[in-house]
Formats: structure tokens, sequence, C-alpha cells
């Protein structure tokens, strides 16, 4: 691992720990046995750690989509590609920290989002994305016959979206397994009561 990523992934773990203003940028050094000189060429202040860890632990981590669309897969297998994708990331989350379970992830984001505006558009349009996934998802269905045509594609991926983020914050407390479970259950639990009954 090269010194840049050295100091996002420690600083990521303290901040998740601690708390981002509990942190200094010493008590990073020291995490990652570095000098300060070190430190200060890779980055400028802690704030912009601080930007880089959000990065690289959200925004990029979260890019990793892989839902397909294509009519020849069932919708069934196209649910279960979303929930392992959506959650993946999480897990990796869940085996960096050495815990099984996730408060202090999403404590760390929503202050992300409370302090920094900009951060709070990213991550609403991160979410509106996901959501994309699932109408796409929805949209093909209907057109492949296993959900109903009156369902409001818009409208379902939106409720099923507010759900799975729901669910994935309460419970986030428990561990990743409960977590998969829980996710699974809402969104075929959602799906039966879309779905065409032949």
């Amino acid at each position: 691992m090269n010194t840049h990523d050295l100091i996002i992934q420690n600083s990521f773990v303290l901040f998740l720990r601690h708390g981002v203003k509990e942190i200094s940028i010493n008590e990073i050094i020291k995490s990652c046995g570095l000098s300060k000189g070190a430190f200060y060429h890779h980055f400028e202040s802690k704030e912009k750690v601080y930007m880089d860890v959000l990065d690289r632990f959200f925004f990029s981590y979260f890019q990793k989509q892989n839902v397909y669309y294509s009519s020849e897969i069932l919708i069934d297998e196209k649910l279960d590609r979303f929930i392992n994708s959506f959650l993946s990331p999480y897990q990796e989350i869940a085996d960096l920290l050495k815990e099984d379970q996730l408060t202090s992830y999403f404590r760390f984001l929503f202050q992300a989002a409370a302090t920094y505006p900009d951060i709070r558009i990213r991550v609403n349009k991160h979410f509106y994305r996901k959501g994309y996934y699932l109408y796409q998802i929805i949209e093909t269905g209907k057109e492949t016959g296993e959900i109903r045509p009156a369902v409001d594609a818009e409208l379902a991926a939106r409720q099923l979206m507010n759900i799975i983020i729901g669910v994935t914050i309460l419970e986030g407390i428990n561990t990743m397994e409960a977590l998969k479970k829980q996710i699974r259950l809402v969104i075929f639990d959602y799906y039966s009561l879309i779905k065409e009954t032949q």
C-alpha cells in the first residue's frame, strides 16, 4: 500500500472510531508510522484527508454497482445482484474496521452531510443513482411480464429505495448477516406486492 492510501485508510478507521474533530494530524501521523514531512507531502490539512476519505470510502466505494437489465435475466436474479452489489461495500467496510456493525460509519457519513452542503448533495445523488437501478429493474420486469403493467416504476423504485436506506441504517447496529437478511426480506416482500400473478 502506498503512503497516500495508508494515510487514507488509517484516517478512515480513526475518524470512525473517535470522530473527525477528535483526531489530530499528529494522531494520524503516529498511526501510520510516518514523519510530518511524509504526511504533508501528500496532504495539506486534515480537511483534505477527510474529503479524500469520503471519496474513497463512500463515493468511489459505492460505484461498484453491478446490475444487469437484460430481459434474459429474471427479476429474482436481478434483485439478488442488486442486493449483493448494494451490500458488498458495507461488508468491506465492516471487514476493514474489524467490526460487524456499521453505526460508526453512518454517524461519520451523516456528520459529513450535515457539515458540508456539497457532500449532502453528492450523497443524495448517490442514492438517487441506486434508485435509478431499481427503476430500470422494475421497468424491464414490466416489459417481460414479471411485474404488473400498472405499477409506476418511478414511484416503486423511490419507495423501495427509501425502505432499503431505512433498513440499512436501523439494521446497521446489528450484524452484517442481520442486515443482509433484512434487506433481502424487504426487497423480495416489496417485489411480491408488485409481481404479476399468472
